[in-house]
């Protein structure tokens, strides 16, 4: 190996890592503008964001502390936000909402492959005062997001999973 191929793979290696950190650094400060207006919303209650997730333009995150769960979605110049007091919720359940298909089989006998579409992606937080409306999440909407998911569903799935294990952990 001469020299020059030496050099050429160096210099091929520093411009791909220096590619790599650039990309990183953008990556975290993306990360903290999302951040910030969760954390605003958090200290409305006194609270600290300690566990949270980000995907497309949402933002989720709950605190430890007074048990509160923070949702904002981002959708053009339009933001929402959610504050969830998980003392006043019973349950937390996803809500899909879509079809599902089956493909035709050629070979006769073989059940076809059933697929399922979404066309939303839900979290419900249902309320324990019957009276009031239960609170949704958003995790995913084919009208105004994405045409396809990307990982919202698996998201639902572990945020569902996080609140119930809260709501559970609370003293009767």
């Amino acid at each position: 190996m001469d020299s020059n191929t030496i050099v050429i793979g160096g210099i091929i290696v520093l411009f791909c890592m220096t590619l790599y950190i650039l990309n990183r650094r953008s990556e975290k400060k993306k990360e903290a503008q999302f951040l910030q207006p969760l954390n605003r919303l958090a200290e409305k209650d006194n609270s600290k964001i300690l566990q949270y997730d980000i995907w497309n333009n949402s933002i989720i995150g709950t605190d430890n502390l007074i048990n509160h769960v923070y949702f904002i979605k981002q959708l053009f110049d339009d933001a929402t936000s959610q504050s969830i007091k998980l003392s006043d919720i019973l349950k937390c359940r996803i809500n899909e909402v879509g079809q599902t298909v089956t493909l035709a089989s050629r070979t006769k006998g073989i059940k076809g492959n059933v697929i399922k579409t979404f066309d939303k992606v839900e979290l419900v937080f249902i309320n324990r005062d019957k009276n009031k409306p239960d609170v949704i999440a958003e995790f995913y909407n084919k009208q105004t997001g994405n045409p396809s998911l990307s990982g919202e569903f698996q998201m639902a799935e572990k945020w569902c999973k996080i609140v119930n294990d809260r709501i559970a952990s609370f003293p009767k």
